[in-house]
């Protein structure tokens, strides 16, 4: 996990785009029968649904109530494609601005649901959709890899001119995209009907536990009403998941007895994927069915019911629409959301339930996440899954209590929260008096490092390495990116791009001590080469020593001087810059501490491989949150190595003199023990 990195709230946002990757071969405009399609009549002895709680009550600014539409192309940049109904302009290689006059939405829509398809993207990247006339937000409608296929409900709040911007990281022209209409959100103080209805989770199916088992290719399922939810209901809200399909394909979900739609709600890219995604869905009184291109299992999770004719007037259920806000995001936190770990998150304006986008970044393994009510218990149903490594997005319609939501993760993620608007109502009472807990893992660290780090190896010292599952790999003459030089021990190593570029392992944090035999005019391009090698393996914090003899020159080849004050001048900017690259002081330790290190300022003696290893324990400790490995632990989370008093290593590991150093010679790391020759 990544411990380090950078709400739902007010009410919901009154727009939705579903933006969908779209798969060759495979249709994926987004699902939205029209919801009249199929009059419906509650029965004569149905309660009415959700009366106000408290008549004398107003609707807040900018409420909404929820109307379905025919799914409607907003946009569709494949070549060949029909031209779509509405406007659009691009305002720069990375923005398009799109109306929403058009559509059949209502003149008066204050936000749209949609869904978005990304086709065949060249390169990885996310997308943010929001109001015209607003800063580009700090949020993510949509994230995926080159080449994949990813879609994402999200809610989309009209701007100026009922113009709304699309934004790409990536820029348009690297992949192409569609957006279809399914939904508006209108303006009420009050109605009948379009009104969200939330419920915890409950699943409404799971072919796997059926007797009939996996859903046949190109098959649907019928999904009726459950107990609770009136015939004459407009939509469900609900969350699909599709689990081992044999081929790439896609999932579409629309009211039962009505055509199906040529869209679709859920992509996937390649047999055994588990690809889930959450939608409003029309409903007659015989409920939905779901259709799946190929033969897969399915989950199917219900969070919520949209009212319909027969209701009460109610303010409870309405919609605010917002600008996408960002509520949370772990990144920059201590911890992520660790495997079985739960974390809660903030939502302003106690409401009755929140429209977010979730992004899960990066999670440990394949797994999935589930979103309730915070203080409650968390129910067996799923918000959202995805597979190891890779960043997905997850739109979300979930109750909230008075502290806010939620957020469980089976294996283990780094996740953002954006709040995309909320809906009114009372929020869910508590059941619990304390939070789940998000339990610590021990953290699994490389240390990659030359000569220096090696005088741990080589004065046997390892043990002094605690706190975490250690991989070691300190190498005579190693270099950041350049090609290594020979080392003393008779061998090339790789160098540390090379390390990380071939390792099949999985780490959590970096540990780099290697620069002292590079040049200062690459070093500031091999330090963003190392940074991005180590997010490609999705190692979460980089741990970087300065370098100790800061005040000197040194010649690791001909022509090539090493000024180390100039390079932990140029690590200490790119510590600014990255929000997970941790520069630790190393160059102030050693200086305090002249017994660590010998005449030349760099190499350690014994005492210094003790002082060194206890140094970086400490320092991995810290950036993980995590009390101290050895020493007192006064403090729940370990403080800066380099910023704090230097312990009595001497003392702490009962360090006895000595000379002795053991090399692992050639490449067959024959063992050869001798004097330390900077022992002289």
């Amino acid at each position: 996990m990544r411990w380090r990195h950078r709400t739902p709230g007010a009410r919901v946002a009154a727009s939705i785009v579903s933006i969908v990757l779209v798969m060759s071969g495979v249709s994926t405009l987004p699902s939205g029968a029209d919801a009249t399609a199929t009059p419906r009549q509650a029965p004569p002895d149905e309660p009415s649904q959700w009366q106000p709680s408290d008549s004398a009550a107003q609707a807040p600014s900018g409420a909404t109530s929820y109307t379905a539409l025919r799914a409607c192309r907003l946009l569709d940049t494949r070549p060949g494609a029909p031209d779509a109904e509405i406007d659009t302009a691009q305002v720069d290689d990375r923005t398009l601005r799109l109306s929403v006059d058009g559509c059949a939405i209502p003149n008066d829509a204050t936000a749209v649901l949609a869904t978005t398809t990304i086709v065949r993207p060249a390169r990885t990247g996310w997308l943010v959709a929001y109001p015209t006339g607003t800063s580009t937000p700090t949020a993510a409608t949509l994230n995926w890899v080159a080449g994949a296929t990813r879609g994402n409900t999200t809610a989309i709040t009209v701007g100026d001119d009922r113009l709304v911007d699309v934004r790409r990281s990536d820029g348009f022209g690297a992949g192409d995209l569609v957006i279809d209409v399914v939904g508006a959100f209108v303006p009420a103080t009050g109605a009948t009907r379009g009104r969200l209805v939330p419920v915890e989770a409950m699943r409404l199916l799971d072919t796997r536990e059926r007797a009939t088992g996996r859903l046949d290719a190109d098959a649907s399922t019928r999904i009726p009403l459950p107990d609770g939810v009136p015939a004459d209901a407009d939509a469900v809200a609900i969350t699909v998941t599709a689990i081992d399909p044999t081929r790439r394909a896609f999932v579409t979900a629309y009211g039962a007895g009505t055509d199906r739609p040529n869209a679709s709600m859920l992509n996937v890219d390649v047999a055994g994927q588990f690809r889930s995604s959450s939608t409003i869905v029309p409903v007659t009184s015989d409920g939905f069915e779901v259709f799946a291109s190929s033969d897969m299992h399915l989950t199917v999770d219900l969070t919520g019911w949209f009212t319909g004719p027969s209701a009460a007037e109610s303010i409870d259920g309405l919609f605010v629409p917002v600008a996408p806000r960002r509520l949370r995001d772990t990144r920059p936190e201590t911890h992520p959301i660790h495997e079985r770990g739960t974390i809660e998150v903030a939502v302003p304006d106690t409401p009755a339930a929140v429209m977010t986008s979730m992004t899960l970044i990066s999670p440990d393994e394949r797994g999935f996440l589930t979103a309730h009510a915070a203080r409650t218990e968390r129910p067996t149903t799923a918000s959202g899954y995805a597979m190891r490594n890779e960043t997905t997005a997850q739109f979300s319609i979930t109750p909230a209590s008075t502290t806010g939501l939620a957020v469980y993760s089976e294996r283990g993620t780094d996740l953002t929260v954006d709040l995309l608007g909320w809906f009114t109502g009372a929020p869910v009472d508590e059941t619990l008096d304390t939070a789940p807990p998000n339990p610590v893992r021990f953290p699994r660290v490389i240390a990659i490092g030359d000569s220096t780090m090696a005088g741990v190896r080589w004065y046997r010292t390892q043990g002094a390495l605690t706190g975490a599952s250690w991989t070691f790999d300190g190498e005579s003459c190693r270099r950041l990116v350049r090609a290594s030089c020979r080392g003393r021990e008779g061998r090339v190593p790789s160098t540390v791009l090379e390390r990380l570029t071939v390792t099949p392992d999985v780490f959590d944090v970096l540990v780099v001590m290697t620069g002292y035999n590079d040049v200062a005019s690459t070093f500031a391009a091999d330090v963003e080469q190392v940074m991005a090698a180590a997010r490609a393996k999705h190692i979460r914090r980089v741990v970087w020593l300065t370098y100790s003899r800061e005040f000197a020159t040194d010649r690791g080849a001909t022509g090539a001087p090493q000024i180390y004050a100039f390079h932990n001048a140029l690590l200490r900017e790119a510590g600014e810059r990255f929000d997970d690259l941790e520069v630790v002081e190393w160059s102030t330790v050693a200086r305090q501490r002249p017994t660590w290190l010998h005449a030349d300022g760099i190499h350690f003696t014994n005492e210094g491989s003790f002082g060194n290893a206890d140094f970086m324990s400490r320092a991995v400790a810290h950036v993980t949150g995590q009390p101290c490995p050895v020493g007192p632990a006064d403090d729940p989370v370990c403080p800066d190595p380099g910023r704090v008093d230097i312990p009595d290593v001497r003392s702490r590991y009962g360090i006895v003199d000595t000379t002795l150093q053991c090399w692992e010679v050639g490449p067959t790391r024959e063992p050869v023990c001798l004097t330390d020759p900077y022992a002289t």
